[in-house]
């Protein structure tokens, strides 16, 4: 929890920037995938307050104190688990498609669910900052968590984000954008912590597929501990489209796509 915790200190601030681009119709009914802490999630059910907020997860232990009158909790796995075509008016989906190898016809899926003039926000990390650093215990470490999250997972937390907002084109949205936000990553800021956290659970894998040594991490965790370190983290990239209000025959079509 408290790693989720520290991902949304560093995350939600342009996450929630993004989605205040744009105003849903009243009842707004909204999706976010993979909710984690439901910091999200809250604040959607919060900024509309007359609609729903369905906040997904495989795990929803930590979704458990997401107590509000809108939100709907919901254990749910997108990439074997559907929903009805045209169910939703907003859906965000932020560090979940890049931890999946199917994840661009999930993402084809996750379209077909969009009312006409619907929105989705798809939000992923790329190591890129991290992994061309001129601090080499930053950047042997970023590329260690990449390999790492790539042998353990088929994770893609190096190309997938940074192809955006191509993933999107095709599917028969609109208004397609992107953004790129990259956090200062120092001792003691949540960027930091987020580092430490990942790490420290990431360590036995490290050391247990030879990309990096326990007792290299344990270094590595001490000199970005130092006082007075900082560094340039991962960049978290956004991408968004909207499905326009005459598209109903191209929705269906990405249905059968997916089946």
């Amino acid at each position: 929890m408290e790693r989720l915790q520290a991902l949304a200190a560093v995350c939600d601030p342009a996450t929630k920037a993004d989605l205040s681009r744009w105003e849903l119709p009243p009842g707004a009914r909204c999706l976010e995938v993979g909710a984690g802490a439901g910091t999200v999630s809250r604040w959607l059910a919060q900024r509309y307050p007359g609609g729903e907020v369905t906040a997904t997860d495989t795990d929803t232990r930590f979704l458990a104190a997401l107590r509000h009158p809108a939100v709907r909790v919901l254990r749910h796995d997108v990439r074997t688990e559907d929903f009805p075509c045209g169910a939703f008016d907003l859906i965000v989906a932020r560090s979940v498609l890049c931890h999946l190898r199917e994840r661009d016809a999930v993402l084809a899926r996750m379209v077909s669910w969009l009312a006409p003039g619907g929105r989705i926000y798809i939000e992923d990390p790329s190591f890129f900052p991290a992994a061309s650093s001129t601090d080499p215990v930053v950047r042997r470490t970023g590329r260690a968590i990449t390999a790492t999250l790539a042998t353990s997972l088929g994770s893609d937390v190096e190309t997938w984000a940074r192809s955006f907002p191509a993933p999107l084109r095709g599917l028969g949205l609109g208004g397609i954008g992107m953004r790129v936000h990259c956090s200062t990553l120092t001792s003691d800021n949540a960027a930091g912590a987020a580092w430490r956290l990942s790490m420290t659970d990431l360590m036995p894998v490290m050391d247990r597929w030879g990309i990096l040594p326990e007792a290299d991490t344990a270094a590595a965790l001490a000199h970005i501990a130092r006082p007075g370190f900082v560094d340039v983290a991962h960049a978290m990239i956004g991408m968004w489209g909207v499905l326009p209000s005459d598209r109903r025959t191209r929705r269906r079509h990405l249905v059968d796509q997916t089946r």
